[in-house]
C-alpha cells in the first residue's frame, strides 16, 4: 500500500490505525473527562447552594431566637422601672405624710423624744 507516495508495509499499516485508534480514543476520553468536569462542578454549585440556605435558616433561626429574648428583656425592664417609680413614689408620699405629722407636733422643751414623736419613727 502505498500513503502520499510512500510504500507502506502491513507493520506501518497497522501501527498507523493504532495510532488513529489510539488518537480517536484519547479525544473520546478528553470529551467524556470535560463532560465529567461539567457534571461535578453542576454538582459542587447544587450542593453548595444548599449548604448555604440551610446555613442562612439556621442563622435567621438564631437571630428570631435573640430577637425574642431582647424583646422579653426589654419587656422585663418596662415593668422594673415602672415598679421601682410606684415604690419611689409611695415613699415620698409616706414621707411627705410623716413630715406633716412631725410639723403638727408641739415643739415644746422637752429635750427627749415624745411619744408622739417616736409613733412617727419606722417600725
Amino acid at each position: 500500500m502505498e500513503l502520499f507516495g510512500i510504500k507502506l508495509g502491513t507493520a506501518a499499516i497497522v501501527a498507523l490505525g493504532t495510532g488513529a485508534l489510539l488518537l480517536g480514543a484519547a479525544g473520546v476520553g478528553l470529551k467524556a473527562a470535560s463532560k465529567l468536569q461539567e457534571v461535578v462542578s453542576s454538582a459542587v454549585e447544587v450542593k453548595g447552594a444548599e449548604r448555604d440556605a440551610h446555613w442562612q435558616g439556621e442563622i435567621d433561626k438564631a437571630n428570631a431566637k435573640v430577637a425574642k429574648a431582647q424583646e422579653n428583656q426589654a419587656k422585663a425592664v418596662l415593668e422594673i422601672q415602672a415598679d421601682a417609680t410606684d415604690r419611689v413614689n409611695a415613699a415620698s408620699q409616706q414621707l411627705e405624710e410623716v413630715r406633716r405629722r412631725n410639723a403638727a407636733l408641739s415643739n415644746g422643751t422637752d429635750p427627749g423624744l415624745a411619744a408622739d414623736r417616736v409613733g412617727l419613727l419606722p417600725k
